[in-house]
């Protein structure tokens, strides 16, 4: 970044007054408002604010999604956070989709230990082990276990030994891992699979009867997730200093891609549980950050360095390609910030 993070902080306090971003423990949450109205705030903003403030609301690919909240913040915490629109802010709760993921390999890592992870568990994390959900549902029947979603009832999950090898971007793979680890546990009650999870993770995600399907089920808050960035750029994690290893080929026409939902220009790759985004410059392909977008359009990121994060909230269930769009949004936000200069 082009201004000391301790500058940045100073501002982001500056603005609580104003309603538009909060600041001190990484895991208090912060409500940003329903809406803003900008007049004599305005001359709070630093350039950098500014640009992004102008670029989520005024780029041609953030003005489509609605209302969205979105944040950006290093390893102190958040620096600035805003709601786009009304309806959304850091604190609301919504069904996060795919950003699961994340979530549940995080947890899964940190309750075995790399080191102890099999050849098979990796597969099952990068979605290169074979095992296919054949349906879509939720599994949110209340009463609903890890194990009966994996079943014919559910997910219907089964074992293709033509996939195994190939990237087949499906959440069978990490319900095939469930069902062996935490087959027992339901979405809510006693031994709930948040009741596993939270206190691996050190995070406070809502129980749901939907949790139990642990690729696509959870539900949180822009500020819930928060914390689980914060402590995974600050390597509190056995999966921070592991997020580039295991990764496997995940763009359409790459080598061994079955399936990919990746729809973005050039490569792309899957580690444990996220994606691996980068950009090709001059020959060279190089990593630029980790991300688990959802399908309707929660968009959890950290940087390559692990020093920045971001996060766009936003739940829009009727649409196609929602975590791309977010993706493409996010990104587009984050390079005004970084530069100061609003993007088109």
């Amino acid at each position: 970044m082009k201004r000391s993070g301790t500058t940045q902080f100073i501002w982001a306090c500056a603005l609580w007054a104003l309603g538009t971003a909060g600041c001190g423990n990484p895991e208090d949450t912060l409500d940003s408002g329903d809406g803003v109205t900008w007049g004599t705030s305005q001359a709070a903003l630093t350039v950098y604010e500014q640009a992004a403030l102008d670029t989520a609301n005024n780029a041609a690919g953030c003005k489509s999604l609605g209302n969205f909240y979105w944040e950006i913040g290093n390893g102190s915490g958040l620096l600035y956070g805003l709601t786009k629109g009304s309806g959304v802010t850091a604190t609301t709760v919504m069904p996060i989709a795919s950003a699961s993921k994340w979530l549940y390999v995080g947890a899964y890592v940190q309750s075995k230990g790399y080191a102890n992870l099999t050849s098979d568990d990796k597969k099952r994390l990068n979605f290169t082990s074979g095992y296919i959900d054949e349906n879509t549902t939720l599994c949110d029947a209340a009463g609903t276990t890890v194990s009966a979603c994996y079943g014919p009832s559910f997910k219907d999950v089964t074992y293709r030994p033509l996939q195994n090898g190939r990237f087949f971007y499906n959440g069978g793979h990490m319900q095939k891992l469930a069902l062996d680890d935490i087959g027992a546990r339901k979405g809510t009650g006693l031994l709930s699979v948040m009741d596993w999870l939270n206190p691996l993770l050190g995070t406070t995600f809502p129980e749901s009867d939907s949790d139990v399907a642990v690729a696509g089920g959870f539900s949180g808050s822009a500020a819930q997730y928060r914390v689980f960035l914060l402590k995974m750029i600050n390597s509190q994690y056995a999966l921070s200093s592991k997020l580039a290893v295991d990764s496997v080929p995940a763009w359409p026409g790459g080598p061994n891609v079955a399936y990919t939902p990746w729809s973005a220009a050039g490569e792309a790759y899957y580690g444990l549980g996220h994606w691996i985004e980068g950009e090709t410059v001059g020959s060279s392909w190089t990593v630029t950050g980790h991300s688990s977008a959802g399908a309707f359009g929660f968009y959890p990121w950290v940087n390559a360095a692990r020093t920045q994060y971001m996060v766009l909230a936003r739940s829009r269930q009727l649409g196609s390609e929602e975590g791309e769009k977010s993706r493409a949004c996010a990104q587009t936000v984050r390079k005004a910030y970084e530069t100061g200069v609003a993007q088109p």
